[in-house]
């Protein structure tokens, strides 16, 4: 129970002092699971809407919050850099099972977070990119989605 404790207050910590971003709704989700706010820690640059600069090598906690408008027993999650509105390159091999990042199931109208350490590795180029981040029902294939602006540094 002391662990459960301790672990909730680190997660409350850490969400009070991430850094709000801006970010896009993906059109064929604003209806379908708008996404509510996006928080990346640290982001320092997210005071003059900047896109955030995410350090290789560093941890970097993203999260967010979502509403879907529908049911679903799990969802799939996948991040990748937005090249255009339909072609999209995997950035990082991450846990592909959001369950384990929030709340399943997921249950319509109900908001809900979803949060994650995003490991950049040394050999990711140093650039800009659009992200596109979606959490997906694998049966009815209905998505929570939004892009927002990074840049990988040193």
């Amino acid at each position: 129970m002391l662990h459960q404790t301790s672990l909730l207050l680190l997660l409350l910590a850490a969400f009070a002092s991430a850094e709000i971003v801006n970010f896009q709704n993906c059109p064929d989700s604003v209806d379908v699971c708008p996404i509510n706010q996006v928080r990346v820690d640290p982001c320092p640059q997210a005071a003059t809407r900047a896109a955030c600069h995410i350090r290789r090598r560093r941890p970097t906690t993203m999260s967010f919050d979502f509403t879907p408008s529908f049911d679903a027993e799990r969802l799939e999650a996948s991040l990748g850099w937005a090249k255009s509105d339909t072609e999209e390159l995997p950035l990082i091999s991450m846990e592909r099972d959001a369950c384990k990042s929030t709340t399943c199931p997921v249950q319509a109208g109900k908001q809900q977070t979803y949060s994650l350490v995003v490991p950049i590795e040394s050999k990711f180029p140093i650039s800009p990119y659009t992200i596109r981040w979606a959490l997906k029902d694998p049966v009815s294939g209905k998505r929570c989605c939004f892009t927002v602006d990074i840049k990988v540094t040193r």
